[in-house]
């Protein structure tokens, strides 16, 4: 019989956007007994929640995988002594962590399945007198889990290209040596290796630093993920059932469980007839969240190191000199996110052009938060030969706005295929080989805003970048309408 803690009392509410749930969270969050967890299906939402929690003067803490040891065991620490309000936190903050007083359970998105669900809420309450667990539904909730699903396995065809270039290898290749060989991503080759590297027996084995193929005839398991991924639907299915049921939300659970004996709780919004924690929200707090969303722009790193010999066309190997070195640049937002993104999104696919809202973003980024410093003097644009207008266009009106000449100094000496089917930094870097040219102009040596629509893998800015610097401009610092997250 599934169990739970004694008088834990759920609730599930959909409130679409983001925006929305941060303002919830804000009003409701203090009024909720104790100390908890607020679960985030990514680690960028842990980062941007606990800031807004911390803004409103809640003790938040963001909580993922890749923290140092001693901050991840800091923070549990903190939150086993009630020293904090909440962690808010990935599925990182797992079974291994044990606080019978938890006073709440709070998922900021719908998990995607039932058993992962019951795990999380099923922490809260099992010591206290009343605890809850709280679902809040969001439009984003869809797209992550599908992509979760999406990539659970690598496609039969990033298969088959590690095992033939493997194959056609003297002896054996190392990771780096594989990137050169095959357009996948270092982490879709990683995951190949892996599972390869669990079959009985298996295709594939690893020397030192390199993998060679082993002489077995090897055929893919089509079945075991084909049913693999079906399960996976499913799980996500009954998760969003579980959101809209009008039922007793833990005899749902206990059914969805295999309890022979499912029964209604008395306690959870179902059973009492109404939310038993109001959904409503103040609207002003909501806009402030959405304020909040379109204000958390987002670092561009400068690489340090060019990949291999992809670049050797140009001379550039090794260790990036510091004097062709980009400065650190950013982005306004991260692409099809709850602030900015959709608006970036809808210019560059329906509207052909960057909305005057976006460049008003833009300048706020550039004079309240980011402040370049040498401040720019002229600005410039990366070239296109199949969207002429789109870049140019909203760079003009941004360096307008900022009252800084812009000059069209670069230009494409060739087509190049897309940067989103490139998959690593080998191939995003000799994608890019020869590739622009600099028109020199009396005024580039002060410092240059360098703009862009998109940033993914950062190489286009860093070739620009070196080519600009080496040509005798200042400083570049580069400038995105959107970051692109890569796997």
């Amino acid at each position: 019989m599934v169990r739970m803690a004694a008088d834990l009392r759920q609730y599930a509410e959909q409130l679409p956007s983001q925006a929305a749930r941060m303002a919830w969270l804000a009003e409701h969050l203090p009024r909720l007994p104790g100390s908890g967890i607020v679960y985030t299906l990514t680690i960028r939402d842990a980062q941007r929640l606990a800031a807004w929690l911390q803004l409103h003067d809640i003790d938040a803490h963001a909580y993922w995988g890749a923290l140092d040891t001693d901050t991840r065991e800091e923070l549990e620490q903190r939150l086993l002594e009630n020293r904090l309000k909440a962690l808010v936190a990935t599925t990182a903050l797992g079974m291994g962590f044990d606080k019978p007083d938890l006073g709440f359970v709070i998922h900021f998105q719908r998990p995607g399945s039932v058993v992962h669900y019951y795990q999380q809420v099923g922490r809260a309450g099992r010591a206290v007198e009343q605890a809850y667990g709280i679902l809040l539904g969001g439009d984003e909730d869809q797209n992550i889990t599908d992509y979760f699903i999406n990539t659970a396995f690598p496609p039969e065809a990033h298969t088959e290209e590690v095992l033939a270039a493997l194959d056609a290898a003297d002896d054996g290749l190392s990771l780096t040596q594989l990137e050169e060989r095959v357009n996948i991503s270092r982490s879709q080759i990683e995951k190949v290796l892996k599972l390869l590297s669990v079959e009985s027996p298996s295709p594939v084995s690893k020397i030192d630093s390199r993998w060679y193929t082993t002489p077995i005839s090897y055929t893919p398991n089509r079945r075991k993920v084909e049913q693999l991924t079906t399960l996976r639907r499913a799980e996500q299915e009954r998760m969003h059932a579980y959101l809209k049921t009008t039922d007793c939300l833990m005899a749902f659970l206990a059914r969805e469980l295999d309890d022979p004996d499912p029964r209604a709780c008395g306690r959870c919004a179902s059973c009492a007839g109404g939310p038993i924690v109001s959904p409503e929200y103040p609207p002003a707090l909501a806009s402030e969240a959405a304020t909040f969303l379109r204000r958390t722009d987002q670092p561009i790193e400068p690489r340090r190191r060019w990949p291999g010999d992809a670049l050797q066309s140009c001379g550039w190997h090794g260790n990036i000199a510091a004097e062709l070195r980009a400065e650190e640049g950013r982005a306004l937002c991260i692409w099809g996110d709850a602030g900015w993104g959709e608006l970036v999104r809808r210019g560059k696919q329906i509207d052909g052009r960057f909305d005057d809202e976006l460049v008003a973003g833009l300048v706020e980024l550039v004079r309240e938060r980011w402040r370049p410093a040498p401040r720019p003097t002229w600005a410039t644009c990366v070239p296109s030969l199949t969207h002429l207008d789109l870049v140019p266009d909203v760079a003009r009106r941004l360096a307008a706005a900022l009252g800084l000449p812009f000059v069209p100094a670069l230009r494409k000496t060739r087509p190049t295929d897309s940067q989103k089917r490139m998959q690593n930094s080998f191939q995003q870097a000799r994608n890019l080989a020869d590739a622009f040219a600099v028109n020199p102009w009396p005024g580039m040596a002060g410092p240059v805003l360098l703009i862009d629509d998109m940033a993914d893998s950062r190489w286009t800015f860093t070739v620009i970048a070196a080519l600009l610097r080496a040509a005798g401009s200042g400083p570049v610092f580069p400038l995105a309408l959107a970051l692109v997250q890569t796997s």
